[in-house]
């Protein structure tokens, strides 16, 4: 199903519209009620949201119609808000049971929607679940215990599984918004809050438990080994599969069977796959601690002279475009007075000759000219003949021969490979040579084998050429 199947098309227009900032504080506070109360009353909302518009400006949007005789009031403004939220699929209006007390349901789309604004905003890191010992924990109580709970403990093993590769995935991409820190800026304050503060928090919440008390390494083998048990027991997965009949919506058994086959060989390959994600934190880890600490270094031991600052301002003029360069220049005149120094001593007026002593060795003779095409040519033939000694020509040649022929023509022969054709090559070459008791016939014109091409030719044996 597509997304604005089930969201109005307007749904998101709240999130960019020159009011935005009060539609989310709105949302959020929404939130924060719908978290807490059962029926979230209108009254109540509203008084929330005059509170948050409280020395702010609401500015009046296409289709604004205020209820209120004076537009400008707080109450006013609040209805507006609510209204806009009504008009674009946040919220629907309606009266309790039996009363006249009119209340707000948000959508179930808008609170999915809703939680993931307030976890966006949510700059606390969240807990780590030992996610992995919890998983081995149910499936291995339920399999040695209480094999008739196995359906149910396959089902908490998946949702676990699925829950440790969104918080190691959400943490890898994750370490790139430090990195970015480290990059941008170079105030040393600055630099080392973000490692040993933020970045830090984000290790101990859910690197360094994977690694040590929820360890993967220790307890990934037993759990693969006893999905493994499951995926062999027909009894257990027949007594899972009424189970599940029993739970969900399966057509049959075979089908239910199905699903649950399919269910553990995910978790098998999502925990094969999270082995090699924790591969690629280790080294994203090694090398962000590495940024962090260098860069460090380096704006520690920066020069703060007036000579390290001077190279800092002529680096950004070098690396400035056509835009800034002007401007860099114009502040460097402005700040800094620059003259030209020049000076004459003895060695301004003439150059000092260098002396040269002769040499009395001998003449180095002049080399011969190379033939470099014959070299290359004789060393390609030395490495075939390397690989297809004078023995194995001759038994290939005497193939071509058999059952008493005397003539073989090229059309004849089998050149299925590269090795049937360098050997009826070094043939060619032999019997032109008339070596072996071999002559040849070489006339105009070529005869294609397959993706292979070789003269037109007979061979004939004795004599000589």
């Amino acid at each position: 199903m597509k997304v604005f199947e089930i969201v109005p098309a307007d749904f998101f227009s709240v999130l960019v519209s020159p009011n935005r900032e009060i539609y989310a504080d709105a949302l959020m506070k929404l939130y924060e009620m719908f978290q807490s109360e059962i029926n979230i009353r209108l009254k109540a909302f509203l008084a929330e949201v005059e509170l948050l518009l409280e020395d702010r400006e609401y500015i009046l949007e296409e289709g604004d119609e205020a209820e209120d005789s004076e537009p400008s009031s707080l109450r006013g403004k609040a209805r507006l808000v609510v209204r806009r939220l009504v008009k674009t699929g946040w919220i629907d209006r309606e009266f309790l049971d039996g009363s006249f007390t009119e209340i707000i349901i948000p959508n179930t789309y808008a609170i999915t929607v809703m939680r993931m604004l307030k976890e966006l905003t949510d700059e606390s890191v969240a807990e780590y679940d030992s996610l992995v010992f919890s998983t081995y924990s149910a499936l291995n109580q339920a399999y040695t215990d209480n094999r008739d709970r196995m359906y149910e403990a396959l089902i908490v093993a998946k949702n676990n599984t699925e829950k440790l590769d969104f918080k190691l995935r959400t943490f890898y991409y994750g370490i790139r918004g430090y990195q970015k820190v480290i990059r941008e800026n170079t105030d040393v304050n600055l630099l080392l809050k973000n490692h040993f503060e933020a970045y830090k928090e984000a290790l101990d919440r859910v690197y360094h438990p994977i690694k040590t008390m929820d360890s993967f390494t220790r307890y990934s083998g037993p759990i693969r080994g006893i999905l493994t048990d499951i995926r062999f027991d027909d009894a257990l997965l027949d007594e899972m599969a009424a189970k599940a009949m029993a739970t969900k919506e399966y057509a049959d058994q075979n089908e239910a069977h199905e699903d649950i086959l399919t269910t553990i060989e995910a978790i098998t390959d999502s925990y094969g796959a999270v082995s090699v994600l924790l591969d690629e934190i280790d080294i994203k880890h090694s090398k962000m601690t590495k940024q962090s600490i260098d860069k460090i270094r380096y704006v520690m031991s920066a020069d703060q002279t007036i000579k390290g600052k001077l190279v800092e301002l002529l680096k950004a003029y070098a690396a400035a475009d056509d835009k800034q360069s002007p401007k860099i220049m114009n502040m460097l005149e402005e700040g800094i007075t620059v003259n030209r120094q020049e000076y004459i001593d003895a060695g301004s007026l003439y150059h000092k000759n260098i002396r040269s002593r002769r040499s009395d060795e001998p003449p180095q003779p002049i080399e011969e000219e190379r033939d470099i095409e014959k070299e290359i040519l004789t060393a390609v033939v030395g490495k075939l003949r390397s690989g297809y000694s004078d023995a194995r020509v001759k038994s290939y040649m005497d193939s071509l021969f058999a059952n008493g022929r005397t003539e073989v023509a090229s059309g004849e022969i089998s050149v299925e490979n590269d090795t049937d054709y360098i050997l009826t090559l070094l043939s060619v070459v032999s019997a032109y040579r008339g070596t072996r008791g071999y002559r040849i016939e070489i006339t105009d014109g070529y005869v294609q084998k397959g993706v292979y091409r070789i003269p037109r030719f007979v061979l004939k044996k004795g004599g000589k050429r």
